[in-house]
């Protein structure tokens, strides 16, 4: 089990689960006792969704657009009031980088493993390579994201 705690202007845990099964029964016993307050993982979090259900509209009320406020708080004249947009700033590519600035990474091991290396010398080296890059890859159908209260 990996977890991972991130700072929005929420905090959210991201727990990944051994298999997407115990990810399932994990989510169902929390919502069969219908309590929005969880002690889970040494915090008392509130689930918010299972890492495969996790939408735009869902991070827009979870990430902040920093650099937006951060040009307002300058209060440049050409500068609008509004939040930046959607385009300018998806949500998903925030909270995917709140998670690789914490060193690990969401959905999609970056580094390839190359079992047609000829050298064996490479191919041990890119294989630890791709393993620890594998136990800090978070798979989002064994994922459940909470928030932390």
């Amino acid at each position: 089990m990996k977890q991972l705690e991130i700072k929005t202007n929420k905090r959210l845990l991201i727990v990944e689960y051994d298999t997407e099964a115990e990810c399932a029964i994990e989510w169902a016993l929390m919502h069969a006792f219908n309590n929005p307050n969880i002690v889970n993982h040494g915090h008392k979090v509130k689930p918010i969704c299972g890492g495969s259900e996790l939408t735009e509209e869902i991070l827009r009320s979870l990430i902040k657009n920093e650099i937006s406020e951060f040009l307002v708080s300058w209060n440049w004249d050409y500068v609008s009031k509004e939040p930046l947009n959607d385009d300018f700033f998806p949500p998903m590519q925030s909270f995917i980088s709140s998670i690789e600035a914490s060193g690990y990474h969401w959905g999609e091991n970056p580094v390839k493993f190359k079992e047609n290396e000829m050298n064996w010398e490479k191919r041990h080296k890119n294989r630890i390579e791709w393993e620890r890059a594998e136990s800090r890859t978070f798979n989002p159908s064994k994922c459940i994201i909470f928030e932390i209260l």
